[in-house]
């Protein structure tokens, strides 16, 4: 039987790599046509890991040696980089970083002089230009692209860059827990359209972009609990829990999620947390106590109505999908 959830599931590329080679990491990252050139004696150590949709891309890449860095960003795609939390400073077109939360900006086809040095880490959002067009006229920042294109960087308070650093940490962490690398249409959505409209935000912030035609904040407040809900199925979050993080009520945000997705906030969640189950039972072999373990881990305490419900999802009980792997 096909269950629901798969139907609407849509492959990505993912790319998962530990280069100790430096030949090869120059041939993994060609596509950006930089030429590296290694500047210190020591061995070459690298780690890349990155997500890829047509429209968006997320990454992180990490090296410790000294690395001269020349050529051309993609010539059809926005790159915002934010550092790692300990990640050391870089020249980036002959200035210095500032901290962590700096922001540095690759426009579509810009010229790249940079050193990086070891230490280096970093956290990458890539979007087309096309599609970051049409999200910034939904966000009424019609001048930003423009005003990007005469910067190279901004300075983030460090609150805003932890956020947007972790947000791009937990799509990784998650892409990476898939055996299956599939993105249901839900996630595909806070991915293409939240994500980086929150980048967007905070820079339009920064370099005094005003706000023509705004999606309503109170919609973005609600796309950013959803996101919240996709990043931490780990931890023991309750709908109370959420409306008091996000400063709302239950009662606001049971409307919301009724009008917006025809829903419960706590069906919603239910549903997420059962796809995470699923997609680990499928990703592992069989053993005993696997079920119970994974779906705990998810916050299902109750094994009679998880399997209840597990059915009512899938069409199929949990121990009738490990014995189609």
């Amino acid at each position: 039987m096909t269950n629901k959830n798969e139907i609407q599931q849509e492959p990505f590329l993912w790319i998962d790599l530990e280069i100790n080679d430096f030949d090869h990491f120059k041939e993994v990252v060609h596509s950006w046509d930089i030429d590296f050139l290694q500047l210190d004696g020591g061995t070459f150590y690298s780690e890349l890991k990155q997500m890829i949709l047509p429209e968006v891309q997320v990454a992180s890449t990490h090296f410790d040696c000294h690395l001269d860095q020349k050529g051309a960003s993609p010539d059809n795609m926005w790159s915002f980089v934010i550092m790692g939390e300990d990640a050391s400073m870089f020249n980036f077109n002959h200035t210095m970083t500032q901290s962590t939360s700096t922001m540095v900006i690759y426009s579509p086809g810009h010229e790249i002089n940079a050193m990086s040095y070891e230490g280096f880490h970093v956290y990458i959002l890539s979007v087309t230009r096309k599609h970051l067009q049409k999200l910034t006229q939904k966000l009424g920042l019609d001048e930003i692209e423009e005003k990007l294109s005469k910067i190279d960087r901004v300075e983030l308070g460090p609150p805003q860059a932890d956020a947007l650093r972790a947000q791009l940490k937990d799509i990784l962490e998650d892409a990476s827990s898939l055996k299956h690398k599939a993105i249901t249409q839900e996630g595909k959505e806070l991915l293409l359209n939240f994500v980086p409209m929150k980048f967007l935000k905070e820079i339009g912030t920064q370099i005094g972009c005003s706000k023509h035609k705004v999606v309503k904040e109170k919609h973005f407040l609600y796309l950013e609990v959803r996101a919240y809900m996709h990043t931490h199925l780990e931890e023991q979050i309750s709908i109370e829990h959420i409306a008091k993080k996000f400063k709302i009520s239950e009662r606001t945000l049971r409307n919301y999620f009724k009008e917006e997705l025809h829903t419960s906030p706590k069906e919603y969640l239910t549903a997420l947390r059962l796809t995470k189950v699923r997609d680990e039972l499928r990703a592992q072999k069989m053993e005993k106590g696997l079920v119970e373990k994974t779906a705990r881990k998810f916050g299902f305490n109750h094994m009679g109505q998880f399997a209840k419900n597990y059915k009512a999802y899938f069409g199929e009980l949990p121990s009738e999908t490990l014995r189609q792997l």
